[in-house]
């Protein structure tokens, strides 16, 4: 199965007017769905908004002028935002709220990123969005759905004895128990 890179695509909504660019960090973790813009993680994988970046898509070293525009600004993971930094080659890069993003990246069923053109292999290698982080990441992602889904079924099992009823019990107890671990790590980050 092939889908987008992002569950859902963020948009900018601020029209607010700030002096420094990250007076805009509560709007765009909003617009961005906690998300980052480029890798689509999840913000609670790694320390949430303490620890996620804002992004100047256009660099604000070659592009001062864009410095505190709210359209030139994107919702960015450390990982991401690292990698990225002040590269811009032939407006490579290209904004993850536009569908024009889709065009050039796509998550297979696996997790993993793949480029679907010239343009997204720049995008793909210089935000390094083949590292497995992203994968697992998402991993993480749809064994939380498909809990979800589990226990609804469960309260339809409701047979005494069932061994799916048992099975599906102890994929629940096993995934709190990971649950709780990611809490722990979460905290200490």
């Amino acid at each position: 199965m092939i889908s987008k890179v992002q569950k859902k695509k963020p948009i900018r909504t601020c029209t607010k007017i700030y002096k420094n660019y990250s007076s805009f960090k509560q709007y765009i973790i909003k617009d961005f769905n906690n998300r980052c813009g480029y890798c689509d993680d999840l913000d609670k994988f790694n320390g949430g908004g303490n620890n996620y970046q804002i992004d100047h898509l256009k660099p604000k070293k070659l592009f001062s002028e864009l410095e505190t525009d709210y359209d030139n600004l994107v919702y960015c993971c450390p990982f991401c935002n690292r990698a990225k930094w002040d590269k811009w080659k032939n407006n490579g890069f290209v904004d993850p709220c536009t569908n024009l993003y889709d065009e050039h990246l796509e998550r297979y069923g696996n997790g993993q990123i793949k480029y679907k053109s010239l343009r997204g292999k720049y995008i793909h290698e210089n935000l390094n969005l083949y590292l497995k982080r992203h994968e697992l990441l998402w991993m993480i992602e749809k064994v939380k759905e498909q809990k979800k889904e589990l226990k609804y079924y469960l309260k339809k099992l409701d047979v005494k004895g069932n061994k799916y009823q048992y099975i599906i019990k102890q994929f629940i107890i096993y995934d709190d128990k990971i649950e709780d671990y990611y809490e722990l790590y979460h905290n200490e980050i």
